[in-house]
């Protein structure tokens, strides 16, 4: 006997999808691994493959995973391109264009989770305080 599925974490990454990227009625089955080893899903809705690292820095990636964490790491630590390419051993347009594509993933990452935010009151706290110079006496 069969065994209950695991819920599927991923949603349709097919813009044209009516269900792109929506959690609510989506129908989304695992359909085996692509040659790179990624889970491959199918979406009903629109029958359209893709895979699990669609719309990541990570998509279509000729570096491990590992490497492109390292990479990732030195990012948010602001070392230089050159630096990076020192460490990991990889070219320095290697990590530019992963650094490129990190940025693009992180603007994508603010738009979708940070919207219809208006500000609200603000209360301004400050403190003032004196400073008096000494004076010398001779």
């Amino acid at each position: 006997m069969v065994g209950k599925r695991g819920p599927i974490l991923i949603t349709c990454q097919n813009p044209d999808c009516t269900y792109f990227q929506i959690e609510d009625g989506k129908n989304i089955t695992k359909n085996g691994h692509n040659s790179a080893g990624n889970q491959q899903y199918y979406c009903h809705h629109c029958r359209r493959f893709f895979i699990e690292t669609k719309n990541t820095p990570l998509y279509d990636s000729r570096l491990p995973r590992t490497a492109v964490l390292i990479i990732a790491k030195h990012s948010t630590e602001k070392t230089s391109i050159r630096g990076v390419s020192r460490v990991t051993g990889h070219h320095r347009d290697t990590i530019s264009r992963y650094y490129h594509l990190i940025g693009e993933h992180a603007e994508k990452l603010n738009d979708y989770f940070i919207h219809d935010i208006s500000a609200g009151d603000c209360e301004m706290d400050e403190i003032w305080e004196f400073v008096q110079k000494k004076t010398r006496i001779s």
